[in-house]
């Protein structure tokens, strides 16, 4: 059986793009809700490297009980399959925003989760990432306090937690001794955009205007390979 659908919801794998497609009609719970949902997870383990779409603009859950079996249940099984992407198409206006941070939160435990506002875009969202190579020049004998206030602050380790990083490493030249770099991707423009908005990185900022004489971007398109 290739697709799942109800009143409720309809599953289906879509080939071309290598995605599993949830699509919430309205709102469900208990079976309405389950039975769609482990459906998804049996296409994410029959489809290797497959990722997940789901459009919530027309309804979602917010039983408890269906919460609960989420989060103990359905998200550490979909993390056992290779599944590494996950999107979720909302409106722009989202009465159901608060919840859908919730589930962003907890699937980012798990996978690099996306926002699109339609399928294309979420498509897009999950095939092209953002490269940063960040460059620093620190300004003379700095550069060891500079570290120690970004492990200080855990600028790193909050970043990773975004739920759009994929990578956030802090490196040092061996050939300069007054260089920091950092190597960022991120899973679209939209979350390394995202980013900049983040209290631990206007606490960068902060450290960047104290111990940095000059900064070097770049910024690549990562074209996702399948």
């Amino acid at each position: 059986m290739k697709e799942f659908d109800s009143e409720f919801a309809n599953v289906c794998f879509q080939e071309k793009d290598n995605v599993v497609f949830l699509t919430w009609k309205k709102e469900a719970h208990l079976e309405d809700y389950r039975k769609p949902a482990l459906f998804a997870l049996e296409l994410l383990r029959a489809n290797p490297f497959s990722n997940f779409v789901v459009d919530a603009r027309n309804g979602f859950e917010d039983d408890k009980r269906d919460v609960e079996w989420g989060f103990q249940f359905l998200l550490p099984s979909m993390a056992e399959t290779s599944c590494k992407f996950i999107c979720f198409i909302m409106n722009e206006v989202n009465q159901i925003e608060e919840e859908m941070d919730m589930w962003t939160v907890e699937f980012g435990k798990y996978f690099a989760v996306t926002r699109a506002s339609d399928y294309l875009s979420a498509i897009s969202s999950i095939s092209e990432y953002v490269l940063t190579t960040v460059k620093y020049k620190i300004k003379e004998g700095k550069r060891e306090e500079f570290i120690k206030n970004l492990t200080d602050n855990r600028i790193a380790d909050a970043s990773k937690k975004e739920p759009g990083n994929i990578k956030y490493e802090i490196l040092l030249p061996i050939e300069s001794s007054n260089e920091v770099c950092l190597l960022e991707m991120w899973t679209n423009q939209h979350e390394n955009n995202r980013h900049k908005q983040t209290k631990h990185y206007q606490v960068l900022a902060e450290l960047k205007a104290k111990y940095v004489e000059r900064v070097e971007i770049i910024n690549y398109m990562i074209k996702k390979i399948k």
